[in-house]
């Protein structure tokens, strides 16, 4: 939805939801956005974070089934601003661990379907909105990542970058990238972003793509800094003990494009041999639940955690999304304390517009986090968000 006196478009995040086919989208769309819009935003076009698994955004070349999802968004006053194109496939009710960064951006496959993506984005987008697609930051870290495969990835990029360019000229649709930093992966913290950003991406594919398409190299840097940048995940910055507010300003700064901002948060705790068994029950097989601690341990998942534990007193960061709106639970809390005034008046000037809640976990959450029912806890997870961003408006 379009939040009123700001630059924003506010949603949740549909990987929440289970399902990797353009039926199963539908479904959704029929039964459970039609309450998350009612508590929501009932009067006013509802816009969504998709989510297009590689089947059904494959399905969604042909032109028909492209224009039957356009008409059943349309009747149901719902519009598509923004499209997570993180997980390629199954991303629920079965192992998903470090397959969900698979295939990464050293492969052809991971730049088709993200561009089948934007394509069908580029047709659903409502008229003077920009589209936004977040992705993996590269690789998983323990991945081999050779210098041809740096190559190659910049060549996807620049690829990609001019094809969203000549998009915007011939459909007027601006449409960027955001890769989504994400513990242990090749883009984890902020600095190894900035980095990647100035050394790998405008250094050195700029050059190599002006080469390709006989263009300077002003202009393809330009292109460049226009359609690739960074989606913002919250959860992930805390997790690395950075602060947010400090994270977005370095972007800012640096000039690189904040793409999205997904707003979620992590699960926190000092480590005791009470909370280690209270994280047991986070533990939930499908995910990888990477832990960092403030002594500047890390872990690859919890299993690691329980193997090899930390010393008593250290502050413990979990990979898990826990909802914005939950208060902790003993010794359990979240990273939303990290959300402070500052970050939310900064993100107002960021030039950011798309502004998404993203916990995906709700189906492998102890029973005490999952409340009531799945849109009820949308409702209040985006109800705390959008209370936040009101209270802290510069």
């Amino acid at each position: 939805m379009r939040l009123s006196g700001t630059p924003f478009h506010f949603s949740y995040c549909l990987n929440v939801h289970p399902g990797e086919t353009l039926a199963d989208l539908m479904s959704v769309l029929d039964q459970a956005v039609p309450e998350i819009r009612a508590g929501l935003c009932p009067d006013e076009p509802f816009g969504l974070g998709l989510r297009l698994a590689n089947q059904a955004a494959r399905s969604l070349q042909d032109p028909d089934t492209l224009k039957q999802l356009a008409s059943g968004l349309d009747r149901r006053n719902l519009y598509a601003f923004t499209v997570n194109a993180f997980p390629y496939g199954a991303f629920h009710r079965t192992r998903v661990k470090e397959n969900v960064y698979a295939p990464d951006w050293r492969s052809a496959e991971r730049l088709d379907y993200t561009r089948n993506v934007f394509h069908a984005l580029a047709a659903l987008l409502p008229e003077d909105t920009r589209g936004s697609v977040s992705t993996v930051p590269l690789a998983y870290g323990a991945w081999t990542f050779t210098e041809a495969d740096r190559a190659r990835v910049r060549q996807h990029f620049g690829d990609l970058a001019f094809e969203l360019a000549d998009l915007e000229t011939t459909a007027g649709k601006t449409l960027h990238l955001g890769l989504e930093p994400e513990p242990d992966c090749t883009l984890e913290t902020t600095a190894q972003t900035v980095t990647w950003f100035e050394e790998e991406l405008f250094r050195k594919a700029a050059p190599e793509l002006a080469a390709r398409k006989h263009i300077t190299e002003d202009a393809a840097e330009a292109m460049l800094r226009h359609h690739i940048g960074v989606c913002f995940d919250t959860c992930h910055v805390a997790m690395q003990f950075e602060d947010p507010l400090d994270a977005l300003q370095t972007y800012i700064r640096q000039g690189i494009r904040i793409s999205k901002v997904q707003i979620s948060a992590a699960l926190e705790c000092d480590a005791s041999s009470e909370t280690l068994h209270a994280l047991k029950a986070f533990d939930d097989g499908v995910y990888l639940h990477q832990v960092k601690s403030s002594g500047g341990d890390a872990w690859p998942d919890l299993p690691a955690l329980f193997a090899t534990p930390p010393q008593r007193g250290q502050t413990l960061r979990v990979h898990c999304h826990v909802p914005l709106h939950w208060p902790g639970d003993g010794g359990l809390r979240s990273t939303r304390h990290t959300l402070s005034p500052g970050f939310w008046q900064t993100l107002h000037a960021s030039g950011c517009e798309h502004l998404e809640v993203e916990t995906y976990t709700f189906d492998v959450l102890p029973q005490t986090l999952r409340g009531t029912t799945l849109p009820r806890n949308i409702i209040s997870e985006c109800a705390w968000a959008l209370d936040a961003l009101k209270r802290n408006t510069p």
